[in-house]
């Protein structure tokens, strides 16, 4: 935190202790109280209401309410007191409440009276609850409140939120917390303070809660920042029609389970929904143990049939119905359900909870069938459409920023430039650190000779993600310039927060405000605003354009470019577990293999036909037909219908190019040469004579002067 400006004031609380409060007026404080002016006039002088005028004036003292206001709202309380024959100490809440009510400019000194003096009704009560700043600068004292609110103002702006208006934005709520904590200190401040402040009014003040958590955190007061949105980020599936003891399976197995929150939900799910058909079809089933090879059987036959929302659970919210409700699930959820309950029954048996009947890995595996098939799928953006979003990552300005969007603009870009330079997923882009990028300081000398000068390049530090741990890959130099250039903006005083994924404590690289930016920026907000700069739709030819779509697209562009990089390389570089991964994300683009398949495709040549109109090559078949082979020409009419389809050199129907001559030249001395050479048993010599024959036969067609 910067270090604070001025003299810390230090809160004093008030103590009942320090003054004589009776609870009996006596004769003399009674007459003293009789009239107006007898009430007026004890203000200024000693005399038997100074017992109880003390205290109230006192009050009056630290709360800076102005002599005018208080000449005027003490003879009230006097008044009151004379009336009800009783010391102010002893009234009750509803007394105060009506006394502030009664007197609408002296009421925060009236709400000081009551916190202090007696008990005081709750601050959701008060008139006029819309502004409690009024009501804490009394009770607490304004030097204290405003101490106080510039302490959470100006680490708010260090945390990058905008000055203008803070102040205002916080008062109101400031005075509450105080209010309904008893002391106005920040330090004082717990989380149960702010959710039983959240849970006193409707989410239109949760932003505000969360803002003022954010700040503590930054402060070191709070451990981390509370999530106030009033909702729970999973909500209890419903279990009436599945048998308890399955539930109860369900359930320990949810609460032993290692894997990440998304995914332990998911299968807890799909365990459930097994419940509900082991209900429908085996209600003598109720736990993993009673399972059998045919109870199997019947699940994975189930499963295969099984069509969108028949088995659906619902939440606390009902069921929400799928727009495919009805139709037949896709292979991917066919697939993800059998994973589900297989990895349910191993983790059962590994947990030593109970002994199978069957083999999970065996009856439960996922059938090889189109039903169940999970194809992986990277599908890449058009390569015009790529190539415009990266030139619009490299080319943003603060005008091409949406309405609604409130994150810095340096901050957006190095996100879209990593995003498109670096071929990350989505989660490893939000997790990267402060510190993640690393300069090229000395040149890398390459196996040919050449130099790659320092500065061209910059190390990336990736940190642990879906299938490796954490690594290093080089990237080009400008993702280190954007990203430089929000550092430069980048609020520094941040508390860290905890990475999810490995339980370390880190400064996100993209973390504002004190939080670490949505999970769905880039799709929802980074991916929008390049279409709009680039000028291209939010969809392609292969639909919407995502996150991991950027990722599938760098990758695929390393692997196509002439002498790109090897596949090692590539896995090493995306950061996967296996070259069969990184196989998925390869591609040959459309027209490299255009080309090598017409080069490849010899029957593709062979539908070239010479057609001879000279009267004296005609036939019985008509006019002579020559079918280009490449080096020859083939001269049998009946060519489509033959069984061979191909270059043969000893056919009679073969007739060789004039530019085949030397080739043919080549192939007989070559062949003689192997004749005087290696030794030949008989019929290996009759065959290689064969062959000079045949190609004797074809240089006396080539001499022929009617083929070209």
């Amino acid at each position: 935190m910067k270090a604070e400006t001025g003299i810390h004031k230090i809160y004093v609380p008030f103590r009942r202790s320090d003054y004589q409060l009776n609870n009996v007026l006596s004769i003399e404080e009674l007459e003293a109280l009789s009239t107006g002016h007898k009430r007026i006039s004890a203000l200024s002088k000693q005399g038997p209401l100074s017992s109880l005028l003390r205290p109230l004036q006192d009050i009056a003292a630290r709360s800076g309410t102005s002599d005018r206001l208080v000449r005027i709202i003490i003879p009230v309380v006097l008044a009151e007191i004379h009336r009800t024959r009783k010391p102010c100490w002893l009234w009750d809440s509803e007394k105060w409440l009506t006394l502030c009510l009664q007197h609408r400019s002296g009421r925060p000194l009236i709400a000081a009276f009551a916190f202090h003096l007696g008990p005081f009704p709750s601050p959701f009560d008060l008139p006029h609850h819309g502004a409690p700043s009024l009501y804490a600068c009394a009770i607490y004292g304004r030097d204290i409140f405003i101490q106080e609110l510039n302490r959470l103002t100006d680490t708010l702006v260090s945390l990058g939120y905008k000055r203008q208006n803070q102040k205002n934005a916080l008062s109101a709520l400031l005075g509450i917390l105080m209010m309904m904590n008893n002391n106005p200190e920040l330090e004082s401040f717990t989380t149960e303070l702010l959710w039983r402040a959240q849970n006193y009014h409707d989410r239109g003040i949760a932003r505000t809660v969360g803002r003022v958590s954010h700040a503590l955190a930054a402060m070191g007061i709070l451990k981390s920042a509370v999530r106030m949105r009033n909702y729970r980020e999973w909500h209890e599936k419903p279990t009436e029609n599945i048998a308890t003891e399955w539930v109860t399976w369900c359930r320990r197995w949810r609460e032993t389970s290692v894997l990440r929150p998304r995914s332990r939900e998911s299968q807890y799910s799909f365990i459930l929904r097994c419940g509900l058909w082991l209900a429908r079809e085996h209600p003598e089933i109720r736990s993993p143990s009673d399972w059998t090879m045919e109870i199997c059987a019947s699940f994975i036959a189930a499963i295969g049939r099984m069509k969108v929302d028949e088995l659906s659970l619902g939440t606390e919210r009902g069921v929400r119905r799928s727009p495919r409700s009805g139709e037949p699930m896709l292979p991917n959820s066919r697939a993800g359900f059998v994973y589900a309950v297989r990895r349910f029954m191993f983790d059962y048996e590994l947990w030593e909870w109970g002994r199978l009947k069957f083999s999970p890995a065996r009856h439960l595996s996922t059938p090889d069938t189109p039903l169940f098939r999970q194809g992986v799928n990277p599908r890449v953006i058009d390569d015009p459409v790529w190539l415009k979003l990266v030139w619009a990552s490299l080319n943003l300005r603060q005008e091409d920023l949406l309405s609604e969007i409130h994150y810095p603009l340096s901050m957006l870009q190095a996100m879209a430039v990593i995003w498109t330079h670096a071929g990350l997923r989505q989660n490893e882009l939000m997790r990267l650190t402060a510190g993640c990028i690393i300069p090229q300081s000395e040149d890398i000398n390459r196996d040919d000779g050449s130099t790659i000068p320092a500065g061209t390049l910059c190390y990336l530090n990736v940190p642990a993600g879906k299938t490796s741990k954490a690594f290093v890959k080089p990237v080009s130099a400008v993702v280190k310039k954007y990203v430089d250039i929000w550092l430069a903006e980048r609020p520094e005083e941040q508390a860290a927060l905890t990475d999810e994924r490995t339980g370390e404590k880190v400064r996100f690289l993209f973390q504002y405000r004190g939080k670490p930016v949505g999970r769905d920026i880039i799709n929802r907000t980074v991916i929008p605003v390049l279409c709009a700069r680039a000028g291209v739709p939010e969809e392609d030819s292969r639909g919407p354009i995502t996150s991991h779509r950027g990722r599938a697209s760098a990758v695929t562009a390393l692997a196509s470019v002439p002498q790109g990089m090897s596949l090692y390389e590539l896995m090493q570089w995306s950061g996967h577990s296996s070259p069969q991964s990184t196989m998925h994300y390869i591609r040959i683009r459309p027209t490299q293999l255009a080309a090598s398949f017409v080069k490849a495709d010899r029957v593709a040549h062979m539908i070239s036909v010479l057609i001879d109109h000279d009267p004296a090559a005609t036939s019985l078949t008509g006019p002579a037909t020559y079918y280009d082979l490449g080096d020859s020409f083939c001269t049998n009419p009946f060519w489509s219908s033959c069984p061979h389809r191909m270059a043969c050199i000893g056919c009679d129907f073969n007739l060789p190019k004039r530019s085949a001559r030397g080739l043919l030249l080549e192939s007989k001395a070559s062949v003689k040469h192997y004749l005087e050479e290696v030794p030949l048993t008989p019929d290996e010599k009759e065959v290689i004579e064969g062959d000079v024959e045949k190609l004797n036969a074809a240089l006396m067609k080539t001499d022929i002067p009617r083929i070209l």
